[in-house]
């Protein structure tokens, strides 16, 4: 079947992360430029944190007034961020505060963890009397930093030491007229609990924490950075949907990520959409980590935009297998290694490699911010202690579609 016709009950994501490092530098038409992308795939959300992790410190990306903090760049990416999205009716949620010695401490460490949390404290009065009054329409919600884990957090003694310390800036919002939605997003691993096991402990939190109706309790789906295995998926959210039910106020949405961790590349249109397929029956709301990322093409080709814009307007999932290169060579060179070259279609998102029945290397087409520019299509040089090993490559398209294999068992 050529095509996937859907039905109308189609998922969509609404809204995405997008990192100050990548906008670090953007003029105005750039932002423009995002947002219009962002538009045409129907998103309504930015989430952006408000500094920059350097050397172990914070640096905020603003001019700032907190004591010990520095700020980094020329511009003030916040009001850049907030300003433009203005102009293109987009909600904002702005990242509070962070200490990389969060994975050290977490939940073992109390005391440390609540003075985090009051630093924070200044990082919130401090973007709300800058921006909010001048953007009070687009600013609408804070986003809670620190990712909580199944690992790290494993006990309703480690939830109430977190509830304790989101307290501490929810308490201070409310005393000082500045609370906004707040939204948390955690992660994780099915190593290391079962999904009820982790579902337990959360409502915990949600029975200790001063929630409000439209804060927002959003878990990654882990299966990009791959804690999860996109089978179970299902199981972790059905459990979470039950410990998030405890507490009516909040609102249950998933992140749902668009990479593969093991090179940091694109997931296919294909994965992204079965993924969102999975979580929409218990989630009212979907975003991503992160389309602006892995999917705009402000910052990579624009075929994974074309595809998921395809799935969005006409409904449908392209199943056509995309051709295999031309040709393929391979060419030994000094101390056992070699060198594979094939044809580049610049309208493919990228190729697998393998040596006999296994796969040696998976190439796809590279990020702008993020990518790994030693990376060269078209051209892979390898170890390899079987010369006389049969070679094959198969191309694959941005929905994920993989060709017929082209096989090379003449080496140079």
């Amino acid at each position: 079947m050529k095509q996937e016709l859907l039905n109308n009950d189609y998922p969509k994501a609404s809204g995405t992360f997008i990192q100050p490092d990548m906008v670090m530098n953007w003029d105005d038409s750039r932002w423009q430029k995002e947002l219009s992308y962002l538009k045409e795939v129907k998103m309504e959300y930015l989430i952006m944190n408000t500094f920059i992790v350097k050397d172990k410190k914070i640096r905020r990306i603003y001019k700032t007034s907190i004591k010990d903090e520095e700020r980094i760049g020329i511009h003030d990416v916040v009001n850049k961020c907030l300003k433009n999205s203005k102009k293109y009716g987009f909600k904002v949620f702005l990242g509070i505060d962070y200490n990389d010695k969060w994975w050290k401490y977490g939940p073992r460490n109390p005391k440390w963890l609540y003075m985090q949390m009051h630093n924070g404290n200044l990082a919130i009065q401090e973007l709300y009397e800058k921006y909010y009054g001048k953007y009070k329409n687009t600013f609408c919600g804070w986003y809670w930093v620190y990712e909580v884990d199944n690992l790290n957090f494993k006990n309703y003694d480690d939830f109430k030491v977190l509830a304790n310390a989101v307290n501490i800036n929810l308490n201070y919002m409310d005393a000082n007229g500045m609370r906004l939605p707040l939204m948390i997003s955690p992660f994780m691993n099915s190593r290391y609990s079962t999904p009820q096991a982790y579902a337990e402990n959360w409502k915990c939190f949600f029975e200790n924490a001063n929630l409000k109706k439209r804060d927002i309790f959003c878990p990654q789906d882990s299966v990009g950075g791959g804690g999860l295995n996109i089978s179970e998926v299902k199981d972790w959210f059905n459990a979470l949907s039950k410990a998030v039910k405890s507490n009516d106020k909040v609102l249950f949405w998933a992140n749902t990520e668009t990479f593969d961790h093991t090179n940091w590349s694109s997931a296919p249109i294909k994965r992204f959409i079965q993924q969102m397929n999975i979580e929409i029956p218990f989630v009212s709301n979907i975003i991503t980590f992160s389309y602006s990322h892995y999917y705009s093409p402000n910052n990579i080709n624009h075929g994974f935009h074309r595809a998921y814009k395809e799935y969005l307007y006409k409904h449908i999932i392209s199943n056509v297998k995309p051709d295999p290169p031309k040709w393929m060579k391979v060419t030994n060179l000094n101390y056992n290694k070699i060198l594979i070259e094939w044809e580049v279609n610049k309208n493919l998102a990228g190729y697998k490699i393998f040596c006999a029945e296994l796969e040696i290397a998976s190439m796809c087409v590279q990020r702008k911010y993020g990518g790994n520019n030693k990376e060269v299509m078209g051209k892979l040089i390898c170890k390899c202690n079987c010369k006389k090993s049969i070679y094959k490559i198969r191309s694959f398209d941005f929905w994920g579609n993989l060709s017929d294999v082209l096989i090379v068992n003449n080496i140079k």
